[in-house]
């Protein structure tokens, strides 16, 4: 019953509820830039940073207290405090410090998540034209198997095969008509994903166009990583020296002021008689030490441990992003010498084997074993340098965005 409902939901979204829009790679990634979610919550975070940058300057809460009773003499008076602490501005420059570095970290990191949308959007679409061309060599095969199955049919009517031959045409042609069905449903998922990472509500394919070598930008001799992750981990030590300053700042004293207003019924020092509507003032100052810090000096090296991290993670990323960049660009060039031998004799070699065996055949020169296994071969050439091409385009993806953050 499962199976049935997405059988339908398919139909309906690839039949008629959607249509297919053709959409080119650069407009993909101005929508995508526009609608994507994740984007969308990477603005958010810059959003909220900005009203964090105005919380720098916290004051502890205005201490109001009021008294009643016995404090002068045996009659009852009353008084009313007011009292307030505030800290030294290096305590609140470097809480503002922090926050300006969570609030720039925030910015480096929504062109990080542009940077990688990209990546995916040009490695969907880059799969999209594979299928394209997959699908070219599928309905070609099958072209081929159908034809070889309706001879061999016609031959074991005639008596001249015998049912082996047929048996062999006809599973040659379900395999491929198999995997052409297997190739649109995988199509079919990779159209989900653009238009998903697109997010406008419309349903997108890539534009047809003849599948090729995608073009590969100038290399940098001395790579030495991505601009823009490098900046983010730079970022990253930022913020934990920034949170070090603060947590170092915790340690400076604290003052307070004060005022207290009081009445005293009765004789005072001076020996005169005060009413209950007489009022005495004083003021108040004070000093707050961090005598019991050992918790915060704890904290403070436990943040030093925390700065050490991200200075590691820095020079852990330099390797990394050296150490990928030279992986991808091996696998490529490997890549690119297989991609050039089959454009060079390997396509070639393919439909001059197909072409001959099928004269052969049909000239009865070669028997239906011996031209499906040379059919067979030269398909399977084609297919190769199709699935190579992909895996390169692929590695030049990677490369050309390893150089470029833009």
């Amino acid at each position: 019953m499962k199976n049935k409902f997405l059988k339908i939901i398919s139909f309906l979204l690839f039949g008629f509820g959607f249509s297919q829009t053709s959409i080119s790679l650069e407009t993909a990634i101005d929508k995508a830039f526009k609608n994507n979610l994740n984007l969308k919550s990477g603005v958010l975070k810059i959003n909220y940073q900005e009203k964090m940058k105005n919380s720098a300057v916290v004051i502890d809460p205005i201490n109001i207290s009021a008294e009643i009773g016995q404090m002068n003499s045996f009659y009852v008076d009353n008084r009313f405090s007011v009292s307030q602490t505030i800290r030294l501005p290096k305590f609140y420059n470097a809480h503002k410090t922090l926050l300006l570095e969570e609030w720039k970290n925030s910015l480096i990191n929504l062109d990080l998540q542009k940077w990688q949308l990209k990546r995916e959007l040009s490695l969907i679409y880059n799969e999209l034209n594979y299928f394209n061309e997959k699908k070219k060599l599928l309905k070609k095969a099958d072209s081929i198997f159908t034809q070889y199955f309706q001879r061999a049919d016609l031959r074991l009517k005639k008596g001249e095969s015998n049912l082996l031959e047929k048996a062999t045409a006809e599973n040659l042609r379900s395999q491929a008509e198999m995997q052409l069905k297997a190739l649109e449903k995988d199509r079919e998922i990779a159209i989900q994903k653009l238009s998903f990472l697109i997010n406008d509500g419309n349903l997108y394919q890539n534009q047809n166009a003849k599948y090729g070598i995608i073009n590969l930008e100038s290399l940098n001799d001395d790579y030495s990583g991505n601009p823009l992750i490098l900046k983010q981990l730079e970022q990253e030590k930022n913020i934990q020296n920034a949170k070090l300053q603060t947590e170092k700042a915790k340690l400076n004293p604290s003052f307070s002021i004060g005022y207290n207003n009081m009445s005293m019924y009765g004789n005072g020092a001076d020996n005169k008689f005060y009413e209950r509507s007489a009022r005495f003032h004083s003021g108040m100052i004070g000093v707050g030490l961090p005598i019991f810090n050992s918790a915060q000096k704890s904290v403070i090296e436990a943040q030093k441990v925390n700065q050490q991290i991200a200075e590691n993670n820095y020079e852990l990323g330099l390797i990394n992003q050296k150490n990928q960049f030279s992986q991808i660009f091996g696998q490529y060039k490997k890549l690119n010498d297989e991609v050039s031998y089959y454009q060079k004799t390997g396509l070639n070699n393919s439909e001059s084997i197909l072409k001959t065996s099928n004269n052969q055949y049909f000239n009865g020169e070669i028997n239906y074993l011996e031209w499906t296994l040379l059919v067979t071969q030269a398909l399977e050439i084609q297919n190769k340098y199709v699935d190579r091409l992909k895996e390169m385009n692929d590695k030049i993806i990677e490369l050309n965005l390893l150089q470029n953050n833009n």
